[in-house]
């Protein structure tokens, strides 16, 4: 038996199923687009429409995953997506699937994403060892990466030629099965009793983490600007790829390919991201893996041939994974976990908020210059802000005070002052 538990597994299977929906509406969603309109604006609306909800909803999110039993949240996020497809399959059926409709049904998906995923961030803590967080991360990322990517996207490139309705049904149908999945979890214990308090004062807790925190503070920021920066990229990156009047003059099917290319490399950085953090630290792996995948972006700025893109896929993949696993490992040592799901909160709202204004500012750019113009633009700015964010993020504060052989205290969670004892 695996170390890391069966209920750890049962939590791993409901992310890999969940996740390869994820993939089939992600990457086959802006193909659908694209067969309406190649306005980099409304490619790039698919995304905007899906990272939204992180930006309006995060920090509600951590508080219910603090608040509320953690896998009937999981739950509920499952059966939401699993429904809205279900309509907006049903429509597509119909023949009558317009872009508002589409943006609608993408934008509901990114409420459930942002619940799930800050869920199931907060629950791994519960179901293994501190000292097997750094394993157990790098299996969930590896499996969200793999599915949304490797299976998902090339698996999407096959699905919009049977359809729209199959892009759509195929990933409701997975969100179905993760939510039975999920009924093999069992529930947190009753904490008893607790204190009665507003969420929105709840919520401020987790915000006052990041603010007394120099380390988590710099990193959250650091995360906000380096996916601003890809969402700006990726979100017309389709346009570099595909169609006949793309720099890579590739056909549809093959940008799920593209994408199977990046999660390889992923596979690769949940495996030696553990390893990799024990033998140079979490401040290293961090900073020099960010800086690793910008300079990889600027590969399509001097050629469009196939080998060197999917090298630097390759190479994004492992090094973006490596990242968020040390990140997301570095927080659940640090922080407790009756604020960790506010504080997982917070980041994604940093991360993941920055990506529909990215998204957004992409395709204005690139209709106003030009793509190239974009990605360099892009390089430029994630490289400003390693050199500006760095200098708080070390190893000590993100190994955690337990590392030292002091207890992880928090200061009460009814009080919008609360920080945390670092090391």
């Amino acid at each position: 038996m695996s170390p890391l538990g069966a209920r750890f597994h049962h939590l791993l299977a409901t992310t890999a199923t969940s996740n390869l929906a994820d993939g089939l509406v992600l990457v086959g969603a802006p193909l659908l687009v694209i067969q309406l309109t190649r306005e980099p604006t409304a490619v790039a609306g698919v995304q905007a429409a899906f990272t939204l909800p992180a930006l309006l909803f995060a920090l509600h999110a951590g508080a219910l995953a603090d608040r509320h039993d953690r896998r009937s949240l999981l739950l509920g996020a499952a059966v939401l997506r699993a429904a809205v497809l279900a309509l907006a399959g049903a429509a597509a059926l119909t023949g009558w699937l317009p872009l508002p409709l589409l943006y609608l049904a993408v934008l509901v998906l990114g409420v459930g994403s942002v619940l799930f995923d800050t869920t199931t961030q907060s629950i791994v803590p519960d179901l293994v060892d501190r000292e097997a967080l750094g394993t157990a991360n790098g299996r969930i990322i590896g499996a969200q990466t793999v599915m949304n990517n490797f299976v998902g996207a090339p698996l999407a490139g096959l699905l919009v030629a049977l359809g729209a309705a199959s892009v759509l049904l195929a990933p409701a149908a997975l969100y179905l099965l993760a939510a039975l999945l999920l009924l093999r979890l069992p529930r947190r214990p009753d904490p008893g009793p607790r204190a009665a308090t507003r969420l929105r004062t709840e919520i401020a807790v987790g915000l006052g983490v990041l603010r007394h925190d120099a380390a988590l503070r710099s990193i959250g920021l650091l995360a906000s600007l380096l996916n601003l920066g890809n969402a700006a990229y990726f979100g017309v990156f389709v346009l570099f790829v595909v169609g006949d009047d793309a720099p890579m003059g590739l056909p549809e099917a093959a940008y799920g390919g593209l994408a199977a290319a990046l999660a390889a490399g992923s596979v690769v950085g949940s495996l030696v991201a553990g390893r990799f953090e024990a033998r140079f630290g979490p401040r290293r792996v961090l900073l020099g893996g960010t800086a690793a995948a910008s300079l990889l972006m600027l590969v399509p700025v001097v050629t469009a041939a196939l080998v060197p893109i999917v090298v630097i896929a390759v190479g994004l993949g492992l090094c973006s994974i490596t990242v968020n696993v040390v990140s997301v490992s570095s927080r659940q040592r640090v922080v407790p976990p009756q604020l960790l799901g506010r504080v997982n909160a917070t980041f994604r709202l940093l991360a993941m908020g920055a990506m529909p204004v990215g998204a957004g500012l992409g395709g204005v750019i690139a209709s106003a210059t030009s793509l190239r113009t974009l990605f360099v633009g892009v390089v430029v700015l994630q490289l400003a802000a390693i050199l500006l964010l760095h200098r708080p993020i070390r190893d000590a504060a993100l190994l955690g005070p337990a590392a030292a052989g002091q207890p992880i205290e928090a200061t009460s969670p009814s009080s919008p002052s609360a920080s945390l004892t670092t090391s």
